[in-house]
């Protein structure tokens, strides 16, 4: 599998500018509390509108369909994050299956929602790319969502343009990647190492092709035929929580707590390269390695030693569950569903930085689109009544409350009795809150 010959020029060409400028255009509908024209051809049966207009000779309106792969960025991202909240709730009532399929659609989104950023629109069998302000190309590939999707973020993570948008959408401290990175060598030492974390990240679009039988099972057989699959409670609520835990904003960063981990991973991974050794039995050589990354930050000199602290794992040496889970193969039942679910949520945390970054570039305010978060707030049922942009990043506060009680609940009742019927029954607002990614979507793009 891989993208058409005839199409690898053409993506490689593809520039962010002209996603942005297309987006930015979209200014003139969002002042009427919509993202695209009440004539866009595209807006309502866009599958069937595509195939039919190919099917006739061609695409009657290249500016509106760049206008729907533009503004569809955002949507597929709160989409993405919407089903990733129906996994957990699955989970956390004992249903490994659902959960697992619902995960493996909350990746594709992802891949969907990145591409997207990139100028790609992915539409079943026919596919199009963003060339110009406002234009849309048709691209040669004619391939299934699942494969496309695969085959495009493979071939885009092995591009530059793929380690220069992650060097600036990571950022611990509030720091791009790319500045803790430029005293070892910029953006390009992290090139290998980004284009492994999205293979990674994306791996079941491939798996899941090639090997249907692991999606089948949870999408179309029966659950029970020989036995059916649980997990104990106690290990679903760890998952749970580990990944909420992941999930944390702080103040400079929306992503703060997995953009930590990720930075601290990737320079041992770069020390290695550079040196041969292994950081955890070289610690001295790699704290010196390290060190100028950290001191030309502008950071105080106890911030400078927390930070060396971190990175050397004197303090939190473990790293989150999530990146643990996401290495594991999705055919092995007794982490399946936890590995599916932790590679959607990085797939996710760099669609929702792309996404961000993308509606920075192109000047679109928080406010500018308040037509539509506060819709989909409601909709969701993450509030009632009006809503202020300055108090999205306040819907952590829920489930850090939610987070207390779990606790509160673990410390309560011993291993075995963490059963989920108990949970239930003793924490059930907190389950409902644990099931609403959505909000992650929304304190991803807050001021």
């Amino acid at each position: 599998m891989a993208i058409a010959q005839v199409d690898q020029p053409i993506l490689k060409r593809l520039q962010r500018g002209n996603v942005e400028q297309t987006l930015a255009s979209l200014s003139r509908f969002m002042s009427n509390s919509t993202w695209l024209g009440l004539q866009n051809r595209y807006a309502k049966e866009t599958i069937k509108t595509i195939a039919d207009e190919i099917d006739t000779g061609k695409i009657l309106s290249p500016a509106q369909l760049s206008e729907f792969i533009a503004a569809s960025c955002l949507l597929h991202c709160g989409d993405g994050w919407s089903y990733l909240g129906r996994a957990i709730l699955a989970l956390l009532r004992g249903d490994p299956h659902r959960a697992r399929h619902l995960a493996y659609y909350a990746e594709l989104r992802a891949a969907t929602a990145l591409l997207a950023t990139e100028g790609i629109g992915v539409f079943h069998t026919e596919h199009f790319a963003i060339t110009a302000p406002s234009k849309a190309s048709e691209l040669g590939t004619k391939k299934g969502t699942h494969i496309f999707a695969w085959d495009c973020l493979e071939f885009w993570s092995a591009q530059t343009s793929l380690a220069n948008l992650f060097a600036q959408i990571i950022r611990p401290y509030g720091l791009s990647l790319e500045s803790w990175y430029a005293p070892l060598g910029g953006a390009l030492a992290l090139a290998p190492h980004a284009q492994k974390w999205f293979k990674q990240w994306g791996m079941d679009l491939l798996t899941f092709h090639d090997d249907h039988r692991v999606r089948n099972i949870s999408s179309y057989q029966p659950d029970g035929l020989p036995r059916i699959w649980s997990i104990d409670g106690h290990s679903v609520i760890n998952f749970v929580r580990s990944l909420w835990e992941a999930l944390e904003p702080s103040p400079a960063c929306r992503f703060d707590a997995i953009d930590r981990q990720i930075l601290r991973i990737s320079l041992e991974k770069y020390f290695t390269a550079r040196t041969g050794k292994v950081a955890a039995k070289a610690r001295t050589k790699f704290e010196s390695f390290v060190k100028p990354a950290i001191e030309q930050q502008g950071l105080s000199d106890e911030i400078n030693k927390q930070w060396l602290e971190f990175i050397n794992r004197q303090v939190n040496p473990n790293d989150m569950e999530i990146f643990k889970y996401s290495q594991k193969a999705p055919d092995d039942l007794a982490f399946s569903a936890f590995a599916v679910m932790s590679r959607a949520t990085l797939l996710l945390r760099a669609a929702s930085g792309s996404t961000s970054r993308l509606f920075q570039a192109a000047n679109h305010s928080i406010d500018s689109y308040k037509f539509w978060w506060e819709k989909f707030g409601l909709a969701r049922g993450l509030w009632h009544g009006a809503k202020d942009a300055t108090e999205l990043q306040d819907l952590w506060i829920d489930i850090r409350d939610s987070l207390i009680e779990i606790e509160a609940f673990q410390t309560k009742h011993s291993k075995d009795n963490q059963t989920l019927f108990r949970l239930g029954e003793d924490v059930s607002k907190a389950v409902v809150a644990l099931g609403s990614c959505e909000r992650v979507a929304l304190w991803s793009m807050a001021p």
